[in-house]
């Protein structure tokens, strides 16, 4: 690795503190979401400038980034399923389209949540049928 210039290091330095406070910012942003359409938005919203590659903080930012929004993701799914586990028979179908329907927002790195809440819904039917 070559060797740069102190001023170049603490430019890099200083980008990626701002953009740790960036994910930070993100990251809160996703904590308050309420849909997973906006979570899977704001998933893929940042990403890691090429320059910030090799920082361990930009990584560890957007990493926490993408956790949070993996972790939240799985709570709206899984009260979706609650609520879908105490409705009435008669609302079933339309319970299931509606979350069918939210899923279908579950792309980028939230994609194989897809498949998890599929297999969730799975189980939860055979369990009641």
């Amino acid at each position: 690795m070559a060797f740069r210039d102190p001023i170049d290091k603490n430019m890099l330095r200083m980008e990626a503190r701002r953009f740790a406070a960036r994910c930070d910012g993100q990251v809160s942003l996703i904590e308050r979401a309420d849909t997973l359409r906006e979570i899977s938005r704001l998933a893929t919203l940042i990403s890691l400038p090429f320059s910030l590659t090799d920082d361990d903080t930009a990584r560890d930012g957007l990493r926490l980034v993408q956790t949070r929004a993996e972790d939240r993701a799985r709570e709206l799914i899984l009260e979706q399923l609650q609520n879908f586990s105490r409705a009435e028979d008669y609302q079933h179908e339309k319970l299931k389209r509606s979350m069918l329907d939210s899923w279908t927002n579950l792309t980028g790195p939230l994609g194989h949540l897809r498949t998890w809440a599929y297999n969730k819904l799975q189980a939860m039917e055979q369990q009641a049928g």
